[in-house]
C-alpha cells in the first residue's frame, strides 16, 4: 500500500508540474497579444488521508497524497482596466480630431506660398498695377491669371474641403459597424462565459477576448461595462445599453437631409446617439464642426468678394464700352448673368451656385473672353486713361464689411479663420498628448500586473522542470523497488 501510495504521489506531481509547464507556454506564447493577462497554475496539496496501518491515536497520523493544480489564475485588476479604458477613450478622440485638422491645415496650405491670402494679395496688387497703366493689355492679362488663380484656389479648398466631409463619412460609417460587430461578439461571449463557469471551469482566454473587445470599444466610441454574478456583462455607451445578455441593441446610419446628406446616427430603437468620448466623438466633431467652420469662412468670403467686386467693377467702365453698356441689359437675353438695375460694365466675377459659393466661385465668361470689358475707369468716355476704378477695387483690402457677424476686413476674416483653426489644432494636440502620457502610464500599470515577463516565466519552467525531473526519478526509483519486489524476492534455494 505504502508503495502504491509513493506511486500515484509522484504520478501526481508529474501530472501538475505538466500542467504548469502548459501554462507557462501559454504565457510565453502570448507575450505580445494584445489584452493577454498572464495566467498561473495554482498548486495546492493534495487532500491527505490517515494510514490504515495505524488505527489509534499514537499512530503516523494523516499522509500526504502530493500536490494537484487548484486553478488556473487569470491576474486581472478591474480597478485599471476602468481608469485605462475611459482615459483611452479621451485620447483616442483627440488623437483623430487633431489628425483631421492637421489635413484640414494641409488643404489650406495657409504656411507655403500657395495660400490663399498671398492670393488675395496679389489679386489687390493686380488692381494697383492696372491703376497705373489701364489702357496695357499685359496689365490686364496678369490680373485676370490673378483672379483666375484667386478663384480656382477658392474652388479647390471648397472641393478638398468637402471630399474631406465625404472621407469621414465613410469613416464614420465603419466605426458604426465595428461597434456592431462588437456588440455581437460580446453578446456570444455573454452566452459562453457563464456556461464555462457552470462546468466549474475558469473561462480565462475568453475573458481576455472580452477584455480586448471592450478595450477596443473604448477607443472607438467610450463605453461602460458592468459585470454580473454569471459572469455576463452589460454594456452601454452614452447612457444608452448596447449589450445586455445576449441580446445586442445596435446602430443605425441614415443620410441627414440637413446636414448635406452625411450620415446621421442613431441606435436602432430610434434614439439618437451621443458620442461622449472616443474616435468617433472626433470625427463628428471634426465633420460637423471644425470642417464646416472652414468651407463656411471660405462661402461667406467668396460671396463678399463676389458682390463688394462686382459693385463697385459694374458701376466702372471698360474700354469695350467706355461710355457704359448700351440696353438692354444683359445684351445677350440668352446670357446667364441677370442685372437687377442698369449697369455700366459687365461683372467681373460670378458664382453660380448661391449654395456652394466658394466651390463655384469664378472669373465671368465676360473677363475670360475679353480683356477690355474689365472696367478699370471710374467716368464716361475716360476709359482706359481713367484708373480710379482700378485704385477703388484695390482698396477694398483695406475696406471693413460686416462678415459672418463680425466687421473685418476680407484678408483679416480669412486669417482669423486661420488663426481660429491653428489654435484648434494646438489645443488637439496638447491635449492628445496629456492624454496619452496618462494613457502610457496607466498602461505600464496594468502590464505590471496583468503581462507576461519572460525572465519570470523562465525561472518559473526552470523550477516547474526540476520539480517535475524529480518526481520522474522517485518514479524511477518505486519501479526498481518493484522489480526488486517481484523478480528478487522468493529465490532463495532456487
Amino acid at each position: 500500500m505504502s508503495l502504491l501510495t509513493t506511486l500515484n504521489t509522484a504520478a501526481r506531481s508529474l501530472s501538475a508540474q505538466t500542467k504548469v509547464v502548459e501554462v507557462i507556454q501559454h504565457n510565453v506564447a502570448n507575450a505580445n497579444t494584445p489584452s493577454f493577462h498572464r495566467q498561473q497554475a495554482v498548486l495546492k496539496a493534495g487532500t491527505p488521508y490517515g494510514d490504515i496501518r495505524f488505527i489509534s491515536s499514537t499512530g503516523e497520523g494523516q499522509m500526504g497524497t502530493g500536490v494537484v493544480v487548484e486553478q488556473i489564475k487569470r491576474f486581472n485588476l478591474q480597478f485599471f482596466d476602468g481608469r485605462y479604458r475611459l482615459e483611452l477613450g479621451a485620447s483616442k478622440q483627440w488623437e483623430a480630431y487633431q489628425g483631421v485638422l492637421q489635413q484640414v491645415e494641409a488643404i489650406l496650405a495657409e504656411t507655403s506660398q500657395d495660400g490663399l491670402t498671398n492670393k488675395l494679395d496679389a489679386f489687390w496688387s493686380g488692381w494697383q498695377l492696372l491703376n497705373s497703366d489701364p489702357s496695357s493689355l499685359a496689365l490686364r492679362a496678369d490680373l485676370r491669371d490673378r483672379a483666375v488663380a484667386l478663384t480656382n484656389a477658392f474652388s479647390r479648398r471648397a472641393e478638398q474641403l468637402q471630399n474631406s466631409r465625404a472621407d469621414l463619412d465613410l469613416t464614420i460609417k465603419d466605426r458604426v459597424e465595428e461597434i456592431n460587430s462588437i456588440a455581437r461578439q460580446l453578446a456570444e461571449l455573454n452566452q459562453e462565459i457563464p456556461r464555462v463557469r457552470a462546468l466549474d471551469n475558469e473561462p480565462n482566454d475568453l475573458l481576455d477576448e472580452r477584455d480586448r473587445l471592450l478595450d477596443r470599444l473604448s477607443e472607438i466610441s467610450g463605453q461602460q461595462a458592468f459585470d454580473q454574478e454569471n459572469g455576463e456583462n452589460i454594456v452601454s455607451i452614452g447612457g444608452h445599453a448596447l449589450v445586455v445578455g445576449t441580446q445586442t441593441f445596435e446602430l443605425v446610419t441614415t443620410p441627414d437631409a440637413a446636414n448635406e446628406n452625411l450620415l446621421r446616427i442613431d441606435w436602432a430603437d430610434g434614439q439618437p446617439f451621443t458620442a461622449t468620448t472616443g474616435e468617433l466623438r472626433g470625427y463628428l466633431d471634426a465633420r460637423d464642426q471644425a470642417i464646416t467652420d472652414q468651407l463656411d469662412g471660405l462661402n461667406q468670403l467668396a460671396q463678399v468678394m463676389n458682390d463688394q467686386v462686382n459693385a463697385l467693377h459694374q458701376d466702372g467702365y471698360s474700354m469695350a464700352y467706355p461710355g457704359g453698356l448700351p440696353p438692354p441689359y444683359p445684351p445677350d437675353p440668352a446670357s446667364p448673368y441677370t442685372f437687377p438695375a442698369p449697369y455700366n460694365a459687365y461683372p467681373f466675377f460670378t458664382i453660380d451656385d448661391p449654395t456652394d459659393q466658394a466651390r463655384s466661385f469664378r472669373v465671368s465668361d465676360y473677363i475670360m473672353n475679353d480683356l477690355e470689358n474689365i472696367a478699370a475707369a471710374e467716368t464716361a468716355d475716360s476709359a482706359p486713361g481713367d484708373g480710379n476704378m482700378a485704385r477703388q477695387i484695390s482698396d477694398l483690402q483695406v475696406a471693413q464689411f460686416v462678415i459672418g457677424g463680425d466687421t473685418t476686413t476680407m484678408n483679416q476674416f480669412y486669417t482669423g479663420k486661420i488663426g481660429t483653426l491653428a489654435l484648434e489644432t494646438q489645443r488637439a494636440e496638447r491635449n492628445f498628448k496629456d492624454l496619452g502620457t496618462i494613457v502610457r502610464s496607466l498602461s505600464d500599470q496594468r502590464e505590471a500586473v496583468n503581462g507576461v515577463n519572460l525572465d519570470e516565466e523562465a525561472t518559473n519552467l526552470m523550477q516547474s522542470q526540476k520539480a517535475y525531473n524529480a518526481a520522474a526519478r522517485v518514479l524511477t526509483a518505486i519501479d526498481e523497488m518493484i522489480d526488486r519486489i517481484i523478480n528478487s524476492t522468493g529465490r532463495v534455494g532456487i
